[in-house]
């Protein structure tokens, strides 16, 4: 196989691992809240166990990222994909607080084990055919995945559940077919990881599997020093913050805004439905149209990522325009900022990875989007804890303008950091078929 179709092979089975990825997430997730409520559990119950998911992920989210650096991008993603099942099937019979518990442990821990393994491996095997090949298409053909899968599966996970495919009685209900749909899909995941994502053996010192293990700490360790030694790596990876503070503010408020303006929870609740289905297009959009953005400003990728960024944060000023208006205008004002910002989201996510992959070696690839990720969740609970306190002293549209001006502030971190260090003479091309870990 030549270079250029082998190229193709990668990106393909990386956007289809992507989407597998993301579409079980979507198709569950759409309904989980609903069946947690009705399976008799309190609100403050429900929102301690989303909680317990959330703190599983970000304990996990690092030692995972090493993990999968030191030992196999593929075997914990298969994992990941095994641990999803588990829990998805788990859900679709869960009757109490404790065992939702322990099943949102395990959805936590597999979205840890899932953050990273995937691109980091695309990004290796995509250098090790072609160490200065154009590693952009294949992110933003990814995070277009990405985003119409959690779409797609959000609302079909809606409708599948008021489909009568099972009868209210016993233990699985009508809610619990999209648990079981997301578990099979998990299978199918695990399969094409399996099977899809060839790669070389990780490097080893000898020692065995405790070795390998032990190593571990010492990637995490380095990884995160990586990012302070390189400042410019170290800006790119800051981003994530205000991104989490931004994607958190939407998320809280937005529900509360569309209840204060049509006076009515159904209304309110179909409407946010709608929105975040027009959020997760424009995201794919935006995904898809990025490399077309950085050809019009010169191929630069810096540059793309600020646009992307300004516009995202003109999604948050849209939205706190909203506050002087009421009824229909205000919940078609809000689904235009919504998208807005999603859409400037899309355009800087592929850019900004292709930067912050090209400052970063393989050894600690999946270790630093770990990194990102953690200070993302990091920015998204500073949000959580502040904003609906701004939100009640102001206004929820206050709280939108604030979160939109530290997101533009952000984009000034991108100055500098288009230049890759590893940067060398071009290497000629090589045809690599790997074999398996």
């Amino acid at each position: 196989m030549d270079a250029d179709a082998l190229l193709a092979s990668l990106r393909r089975r990386f956007v289809l691992i992507t989407a597998l990825n993301w579409l079980p997430n979507g198709i569950g997730m759409a309904v989980l809240i609903v069946l947690m409520d009705s399976r008799g559990l309190p609100l403050g119950v429900t929102g301690l166990i989303v909680a317990l998911y959330s703190l599983t992920t970000v304990l996990l989210e690092l030692p995972t990222g090493g993990l999968a650096d030191v030992i196999s991008r593929r075997g914990v993603l298969a994992v990941s994909a095994g641990l999803g099942s588990l829990a998805f099937c788990g859900l679709a019979v869960a009757a109490s607080a404790w065992q939702f518990g322990v099943l949102y442990v395990l959805l936590g821990m597999a979205r840890a084990l899932s953050s990273g393994p995937a691109e980091a491996w695309y990004v290796d095997s995509v250098k090790a055919v072609r160490p200065h090949a154009d590693i952009r298409k294949g992110l933003a053909a990814s995070q277009t995945a990405g985003a119409v899968s959690l779409g797609a599966g959000t609302i079909g996970g809606g409708a599948l559940a008021l489909a009568p495919v099972f009868p209210d009685s016993g233990a699985v209900t009508a809610l619990s077919a999209p648990m079981l749909l997301s578990a099979l899909l998990n299978v199918v995941l695990l399969i094409v990881v399996v099977t899809g994502m060839r790669e070389t053996a990780r490097p080893s010192d000898g020692g065995g599997f405790g070795a390998l293990l032990a190593g571990v700490p010492r990637t995490i360790a380095s990884g995160a020093a990586l990012g302070v030694r390189d400042r410019a790596l170290g800006r790119l990876l800051t981003t994530a913050l205000p991104i989490g503070i931004a994607v958190s503010s939407v998320e809280l408020l937005t529900p509360g805004r569309l209840l204060d303006v049509t006076g009515d929870s159904g209304a309110s609740a179909g409407a946010y439905g709608v929105i975040t289905a027009i959020g997760f297009a424009a995201n794919a959009v935006g995904s898809a149209a990025s490399g077309l953005l950085a050809s019009l400003l010169g191929g630069g990728g810096a540059r793309t990522a600020v646009a992307g960024t300004l516009v995202s944060a003109l999604g948050l000023v849209a939205l706190f325009t909203t506050g002087s208006l009421e009824g229909t205008a205000a919940v078609a004002a809000a689904a235009g900022g919504y998208a807005l910002m999603f859409l400037g989201l899309g355009l800087r996510g592929p850019v900004h990875a292709e930067l912050t992959h090209h400052r970063v070696d393989s050894g600690r690839r999946a270790t630093v989007i770990s990194v990102q990720s953690l200070l993302m969740q990091g920015g998204g609970s500073l949000a959580a804890l502040t904003l609906p306190l701004l939100a009640g002293a102001w206004s929820i549209p206050g709280a939108w303008l604030v979160a939109g001006l530290i997101l533009a502030a952000s984009a000034a971190l991108y100055l500098g950091a288009g230049t890759p260090p590893f940067a060398g003479r071009r290497a000629p091309d090589r045809v690599v078929e790997q074999g398996t870990a």
